[in-house]
């Protein structure tokens, strides 16, 4: 059930107004039988995966969460010594729970996600937004096991959270103690929050159906050809479409999950944050796929650089290779290993990991460089205060993205690698891309590229033009809000008609690409 079909928006607003119209201690019931129907439509089955996880997650946080309790309570009646001894004793039973829960949990992603490639199939499927909900669970359980907050005791409840249907397709992932209240809470029809969930609705619309799907097929047709010998110009062209198309696709898919679920009254968390105005590759994952980043620091990254190995790693750097080695090289490695770990996420092709990797030693070689970098500035005499200097650092980042892209869009790393060497050393003349039987030749129907760019032009330029107001602190909606009913009759009815416009030339929904994650 695709979030653009005809069912989708049937089975919405069934839900929407049953989940209005019952008594509101029920509202949370609908919400379950919606998530319900909707997951059983990918598939019966598939029902018994995510079944399993929440109950694996949910069991073991109560095993835990009455392990600390008990604990706890016996503390008044222990002496200091004798509380030690109990307290290693609960570490290590509440230990042997978390290895049999990531076991378990983790032992069916990784069955699922990986057998069709380690058993040479292609034909066993992934349950729908399996890679999401997993994560989603294991950092309850982890949350539960450090004692951050109180478990969930109504394990429906807690499935109404895990199985949530708008973000089962492509994310976010939440946090129980950030939205799992949420789908307790009781709720009147609020009209704004309907009219601001569909301009949500209708932005992401915007970049996913406007520009992600117009131009997914010029992508494929640069990288997934047979023709291996492009000149750098037309591969740039290629890094440059599919860098707006996987934003575009991810972002607007994003858009629309958060705007269905505001019209339930529940906000998620933002998964984007204007990445390519990024200052930074460190900064660009503080701004893309936030929630995964978000996970990944929290129970990977500082957990690894906390362990007695990175400890004993960061003292020896201290007394071998100074202050700052000692500093950002347990740092460096946990970053390598979590950007690996990103890679393999999305998928168990070798290019995941290659792409992962180079994002790890780029970030790694930034912060052991730091002082060069600084130095340098400081000699050419760089004021990093300035307009100048922000734009630089943009561009340089945004090149340096885009190197990491060949990775994740090409499946076969040696063509990536060679593709790379053909930007950089055969560039061609780029005024041959000007050329209409040159562009016949590599991107096809030379008269659907030129109507596509124009619609492809339009909405990529909207889609700028709202990140800057935001990247410059401007709330969008609360300005338009603001404005005479003209201008915001235009800022509903431009796009819908452009969205429309755009169906005509689409070959269909092509899907999230993340969805396949």
């Amino acid at each position: 059930m695709t979030f653009f079909s005809f069912t989708f928006a049937i089975f919405l607003l069934i839900s929407l107004f049953v989940y209005y119209l019952v008594p509101k201690k029920f509202q949370w019931c609908i919400l379950l039988l919606a998530n319900t129907v909707f997951y059983a439509y990918s598939g019966i089955g598939n029902i018994i995966f995510i079944l399993a996880s929440s109950l694996i997650t949910f069991f073991g946080a109560k095993i835990v969460s009455d392990m600390n309790a008990a604990l706890k309570a016996k503390k008044a009646d222990l002496s200091k010594d004798d509380f030690k001894i109990e307290k290693k004793r609960v570490q290590s039973k509440k230990r042997l729970v978390l290895v049999a829960m990531l076991v378990l949990n983790l032992g069916i992603l990784l069955y699922l996600k990986y057998w069709r490639i380690l058993a040479g199939s292609k034909t066993l499927l992934l349950p729908l937004g399996i890679s999401y909900y997993t994560l989603s669970t294991i950092g309850y359980f982890m949350d539960i096991y450090n004692s951050k907050y109180e478990r969930e005791h109504n394990f429906l409840k807690y499935f109404v959270f895990v199985s949530f249907f708008p973000q089962l397709i492509l994310g976010p992932i939440c946090r129980y103690n950030q939205s799992g209240f949420q789908f307790r809470e009781e709720r009147n029809f609020d009209f704004e929050n309907i009219k601001h969930g569909f301009m949500m609705i209708l932005y992401g619309s915007l970049k996913k159906y406007l520009v992600a799907d117009l131009l997914v097929k010029h992508v494929g047709t640069i990288f997934d050809g047979v023709y291996t010998n492009y000149p750098g110009c037309v591969l740039v062209l290629g890094i440059l479409m599919y860098s707006v198309y996987q934003y575009a696709d991810f972002s607007g898919g994003t858009d629309l999950v958060l705007g269905i679920a505001e019209l339930f009254g529940i906000k998620l968390p933002q998964n984007f944050k204007q990445p390519y105005f990024s200052t930074s590759l460190a900064n660009f994952w503080q701004r893309w796929h936030i929630t995964l980043g978000g996970w990944m620091r929290d129970y990977i990254f500082y957990p690894f650089a906390l362990t007695k190995i990175m400890q004993n790693l960061s003292k020896w750097a201290t007394n071998h290779l100074g202050k700052h080695f000692g500093r950002t090289l347990p740092a460096c490695v946990a970053n390598i290993i979590v950007f690996i770990l990103v890679g393999v996420w999305h998928g168990p092709e070798f290019h995941f990991f290659v792409w992962g990797l180079y994002n790890g030693l780029v970030i790694a070689m930034s912060d052991i460089l730091s002082p060069v970098f600084e130095k340098i500035n400081e000699k050419l005499h760089v004021n990093d205060k300035s307009r100048g200097w922000h734009i630089f650092q943009i561009v340089r980042t945004f090149i340096i993205v885009n190197i990491g892209w060949y990775f994740d869009r090409i499946v076969d790393v040696p063509k990536a690698f060679a593709y790379l060497r053909n930007t950089f050393t055969h560039f061609g003349n780029p005024l041959m891309l000007a050329s209409k039987d040159y562009v016949n030749q590599i991107l096809g129907n030379i008269s659907d590229f030129q109507s596509h760019i124009v619609l492809i032009t339009l909405g990529s330029l909207i889609i700028f033009i709202v990140s800057l107001l935001k990247e410059n602190k401007i709330d969008v909606y609360e300005s338009i809000q603001k404005k005479n009913i003209a201008f915001r009759w235009a800022a509903y009815y431009v796009p819908l008609i452009l969205i429309i416009l755009s169906l005509s030339f689409s070959s269909g929904d092509t899907g999230f690409m993340y969805a396949q994650y």
